[in-house]
């Protein structure tokens, strides 16, 4: 991980939406506010290894992933942004070692642009090629918790995972929930979030 001298502008689109849960990586963030994403999607396609850590989940569950963005064309997603201090960010950067890093625009409200860094789906030969030291750092990270692919597209949301994300949107209103439910996928990339609950009544449930 590069040296940060300066604070980094984050751009969040999950948890990250409620800004008590962005503290909790960030305490010192400034400048918490909504934006527009252009071309992403959010997509439950990361296996959330937070969760393998937490609950011991049955082999058979599919029902463990977290969310990610992916780049569409012509798609659009509402996202939190804000400073990250430079003394924090080693911290958040740890929170989402998983993930890439990308930057991108963003749309704020007076309609001017703005740029930050938004985590983005990766692939395991790039996670394990870029951010891995070795097979026993794989292993204290991953492999000691989890054993499979960590990007998949057969994979469901985390169910209190996925609920916290609702929480974080709807603390902004209903229609940041039904943007979210709209502009949210499944690791197939086709299937809505707004479809996969109305279609599965349980899949909020443990």
């Amino acid at each position: 991980m590069e040296i940060v001298k300066g604070p980094i502008q984050i751009v969040g689109y999950g948890s990250l939406l409620l800004e008590e849960s962005a503290r909790k990586s960030v305490p010192n963030l400034t400048g918490f506010r909504l934006v527009r994403v252009p071309n992403y999607i959010r997509i439950f396609n990361k296996v959330g290894i937070v969760f393998h850590t937490r609950r011991q989940i049955d082999p058979a569950d599919v029902r463990r992933a977290s969310c990610a963005s992916r780049w569409r064309e012509g798609a659009e997603i509402i996202c939190s942004t804000f400073e990250c201090p430079a003394d924090e960010w080693p911290e958040l950067f740890e929170r989402e070692h998983r993930f890439r890093w990308i930057e991108v625009e963003f749309v704020e409200a007076d309609g001017s642009i703005g740029k930050g860094q938004m985590c983005t789906e990766w692939s395991d030969a790039g996670y394990r090629a870029t951010r891995i030291k070795d097979d026993q750092d794989y292993f204290e990270r991953v492999g000691q918790h989890y054993s499979g692919k960590l990007w998949r597209d057969d994979i469901l949301p985390f169910p209190e995972y996925l609920q916290l994300c609702l929480d974080a949107a709807g603390s902004h209103g209903p229609e940041l929930i039904d943007h979210f439910l709209q502009s949210s996928f499944l690791a197939d990339g086709v299937t809505t979030v707004e479809h996969y609950l109305k279609t599965h009544p349980n899949a909020l449930l443990p």
